[in-house]
């Protein structure tokens, strides 16, 4: 659309994912948090990456389908990543690994709860 600016995607964590998933149904959002060691899987055709993030008890299946993976990414990495959740499983289209000075957000991360959205 002309004239229209895209809309900020939000960062959320894990858990307030997991327990407001409806309002957040089909909507672009980031999250944060680290590769649990032993949950890295691929695809037979190494296109899709399977793993599950894991921030404090909250933990979320994830995939991501691309052949392009960040060097720095594997086991306990820290990652950030963009997508929209469905079916129990957040489907990833861009995955980051975190860099302390680059990535702010999680602590001054806001709970959905405490809000104006």
């Amino acid at each position: 659309m002309i004239g229209s600016q895209p809309e900020e995607v939000q960062f959320l964590s894990v858990s307030d994912l997991i327990e407001h998933r409806e309002k957040f149904k089909q909507k672009q959002v980031r999250l944060g948090g680290n590769v649990k060691a032993g949950s890295i899987k691929y695809s037979d055709n190494r296109l899709d990456l399977f793993f599950d993030l894991k921030q404090g008890d909250a933990l979320l299946p994830v995939v991501h389908h691309s052949a392009a993976v960040p060097d720095l990414f594997g086991e306990d990495s820290q990652v950030i990543v963009e997508g929209i959740y469905e079916n129990g499983v957040f489907r990833a289209d861009n995955l980051m690994t975190k860099c302390a000075s680059r990535y702010e957000e999680e602590s001054q991360y806001v709970p959905v709860d405490k809000r104006t959205l």
